[in-house]
């Protein structure tokens, strides 16, 4: 599978052509782990190391009702919602619901392939859904600087996602085409807050799974480590795939 990846440096460069600022103007920074369980387990560790710990907010959807469909979803972490819906009304994999809003599935209640729930654990078994969206906002809960959940199903079309105004490209982050099933960790953090995260599908026909989401707030020392993983004064950092 051609993935078509720039290097993590050429896509800092190509971000700040796109708008992201410097350190000292309070750009995102954005990392993304490896593709697969180990990968993302590990990031997602990572990720909850520079949290203070009384701070910490999680939401696994496993508390909701499976196959719960609504424009607007309130969980723990944020409101999640359609603020654009996609599918094609009769072919789509969506269909008839697509208009209907975001939704909690399982392996049981999903129309989807390639999403699932994650990580691999006892327990754990629904998922944050963007039920083919084309546009899909999570407004952040107050009072938080940084963000982490698991991605499924990222980028079969294309995308992009928005933080503080600054756009990041799937195409650029994931690869030009994904198959199905593939999973990612990413960890966002804002110095100014995060508010609304903005996922684009650009495609009618294009969705992806949310889970086990964390929020809270990096301390300073957390804020230069994570400064310090390569290229946060262009916005986004990130791991490199093995070869």
């Amino acid at each position: 599978m051609f993935k078509g990846k720039l290097s993590g440096r050429t896509l800092g460069v190509a971000l700040s052509v796109m708008g992201a600022v410097s350190v000292a103007e309070a750009a995102p920074i954005l990392n993304i782990s490896e593709e697969g369980s180990a990968a993302t387990e590990a990031a997602e560790a990572q990720f909850l190391s520079y949290l203070q710990g009384d701070s910490i907010i999680k939401e696994g959807f496993e508390g909701f009702a499976d196959g719960l469909q609504q424009n607007s979803l309130v969980t723990a972490v944020g409101v999640f919602t359609q603020t654009v819906a996609g599918g094609d009304p009769v072919n789509s994999l969506c269909a008839p619901n697509c208009a209907d809003g975001v939704a909690v599935l399982s392996d049981v209640t999903s129309p989807f392939n390639g999403r699932f729930a994650a990580p691999d654990e006892a327990g754990n078994n629904q998922w944050l859904d963007s039920f083919d969206s084309e546009v899909m906002t999570l407004t952040v809960a107050d009072g938080v600087n940084a963000i982490g959940f698991y991605i499924t199903d990222p980028n079969d079309i294309d995308g992009r996602m928005s933080v503080g105004g600054v756009d990041f490209s799937f195409a650029d982050i994931f690869g030009q085409f994904n198959g199905d099933g593939e999973v990612y960790y990413i960890s966002l953090y804002d110095e100014a807050g995060l508010g609304d995260i903005v996922f684009y599908a650009n495609s009618n026909n294009d969705g992806f799974g949310i889970d086990s989401v964390t929020i809270g707030k990096v301390p300073e020392p957390g804020t230069l480590a994570l400064m310090g993983l390569g290229l946060a004064g262009l916005g986004l950092t990130r791991r490199r795939k093995r070869a």
